[in-house]
């Protein structure tokens, strides 16, 4: 058995890691798959005589995600607002709930 660790830039969330499973593990000659979006890796067990790396990395890149390739995806674009300096100042936000409020809202059963 053989093992290799890839990097998959793309691989940024929780149903990626699901795609990239599904692309490897009915390769023939894939024993184990471990994805991690947290990490952006891949870690493949193989049996050696079945199939190699090159065979692994051309199904990744099949799926949409290549090795070592592709960046991540931009959620939100730096502005020009700035945070207001307070905030820096606190260190701790406390809030308290006000009873009659969830009274009123019907929501104090729950608690």
């Amino acid at each position: 058995m053989k093992k290799v660790a890839l990097d998959v830039p793309t691989l940024w969330a929780d149903h990626h890691v699901l795609k990239v499973r599904d692309a490897l593990v009915n390769l023939e000659g894939v024993e184990e798959v471990f994805a991690s979006s947290g990490w952006k890796q891949v870690l493949v067990t193989y049996n050696g005589g079945r199939t190699n790396q090159a065979i692994i990395e051309k199904a990744l890149a099949e799926a949409g995600y290549p090795v070592g390739e592709g960046e991540l995806p931009v959620l939100a674009l730096p502005g020009t607002r700035l945070r207001d300096p307070q905030w820096q100042g606190m260190s701790l936000r406390m809030v308290e709930t006000n009873q009659t409020d969830l009274e009123m809202s019907g929501e104090f059963r729950r608690y």
